[in-house]
């Protein structure tokens, strides 16, 4: 991964050797290569900026989701970045990293009345819509609030483009967006209520989508869509056109930025429309890794285990997604003997591995592991699962690090719960 390499068979990140940061912070432990970023970030920027022109280059929203931590979002506001977020508490964290409201879309699935009063009294740049009952819910709210809402609309368009089934999201059977016919319903519906303003569409298809071609039907189902709307005398200001872009787990190809940038500007420029696009797990998935310590290595007849002080709480992408991560020792990296390993973490749950069948250089107890491409969808999607408490967060700029979230304390864990007095007696 970029800004992770060996330096006397030592994996570092960046400038830093990763057992020192090991050896201060503890195990387990997400660490993001800042530097990294800033690279996803460029690249994709400067992909659009080779053919878009001034004034028209798209809004790069990024997808909170990914990776919600406080340090990475001002990190993407001070790129210039704009933030897509899901939730009322993305919301939050968002504006107390520097977004401005202006710089933020809303693209819930099911948005409840706090948040979309959050999000209208932080001015958003809109709200992409998914059903009758929300787009009622939100011209209610900003009645109420003396507000007026932008609204978009997201097609499916029947296209599933994600790498796995749970992460394909533009299939009919899929529970968002809606159908050509509902979205110009909706429309319609939207141009004669008080207090929200139809000024777009959006579609996303899914992750990890690695062909530039898989884009092409969605996007002419779009600018379909935008014609046929026009044709009622309907304003079509802004197309969201998504994210998906991919990362590197375990050797896929890489999606063609140029060709990507280059249909776009093909298919969506001339629609003469504002553009935004919502990349996540590209800005940050090959950012971190997650570093954890060996605890035993257990030796069956049939099987040798690597025991590991993380578990499926800290990353459960292998458990839920049967996903694939690299993993590979942090120290005596050239060890030529090697061994066929199941990596596993302590939790009692027979689902609670990394890998199974893996070669690595032979491990003790105590050696250091690293679990790579877990910046995206690992410490946002973690758990106390069996009380654990959760990793720290690190994140390395050059020849500096910093703790951008501590590792949980065991009181903290229990925070927040109370014993009723009735138990007390």
């Amino acid at each position: 991964m970029a800004g992770f390499k060996e330096k006397n068979n030592i994996l570092h990140i960046d400038d830093i050797p990763v057992p020192d940061i090991a050896a201060q912070v503890g195990t387990p432990a997400y660490i993001y290569s800042a530097g990294v970023i800033k690279n996803q970030y460029e690249a994709l920027a400067g992909a659009m900026d080779k053919v878009f022109p001034a004034g028209r280059k798209p809004m790069l929203c990024y997808a909170c989701k990914a990776n919600s931590n406080i340090a990475v979002l001002k990190l993407m506001n001070k790129l210039g970045s704009g933030l897509e977020i899901v939730s009322e508490g993305e919301l939050f964290r968002g504006l107390k990293a520097g977004f401005k409201g202006g710089q933020i879309i809303s693209t819930s699935f099911g948005k409840n009345d706090a948040e979309i009063a959050a999000c209208l009294k932080a001015d958003i740049h809109q709200f992409n819509v998914e059903s009758d009952d929300e787009l009622n819910n939100i011209n209610r709210i900003a009645g109420e609030m003396n507000k007026k809402a932008d609204v978009a609309f997201r097609l499916n368009p029947d296209i599933g483009g994600g790498a796995h089934d749970k992460i394909t999201t533009g299939r009919k059977e899929d529970k968002f967006g809606n159908t050509e016919e509902k979205v110009v319903e909706l429309y319609r519906r939207a141009t004669s209520m008080d207090s929200v303003t139809p000024v777009g569409l959006s579609v996303h298809i899914g992750s990890q989508v690695t062909k530039v071609e898989a884009f092409k039907p969605a996007y002419i189902k779009l600018a379909g869509l935008v014609k046929k709307l026009r044709s009622e005398n309907m304003s079509v200001k802004r197309l969201d056109i998504g994210g998906g872009f991919p990362i590197i787990y375990n050797n896929e190809d890489l999606l063609d930025l140029d060709a990507y940038a280059s249909w776009v500007a093909d298919i969506i420029l001339p629609l003469d429309t504002e553009i935004q696009m919502e990349p996540g797990r590209y800005m940050v998935g090959n950012s971190g890794i997650l570093l954890s310590e060996v605890l035993y290595v257990k030796q069956t007849p049939s099987k040798n285990f690597i025991v590991l002080d993380a578990a499926m709480n800290d990353l459960i992408r292998p458990s839920l997604y049967d996903a694939y991560h690299g993993i590979r020792t942090v120290e005596n990296t050239n060890n030529d003997k090697t061994v066929c390993y199941d990596v596993v973490g302590p939790v009692c749950e027979s689902g609670d591995v990394f890998a199974k069948d893996r070669k690595l250089p032979e491990v003790n107890g105590g050696d250091l592991i690293a679990i790579e491409s877990a910046g995206a969808y690992g410490f946002s999607m973690a758990s106390n699962y069996n009380s654990r408490p959760l990793p720290a967060e690190i994140m390395v700029d050059g020849g500096k690090f910093s703790v951008i979230r501590p590792r949980q304390t065991l009181e903290q864990l229990i925070d927040g719960e109370t014993i009723p007095n009735w138990l007390e007696s």
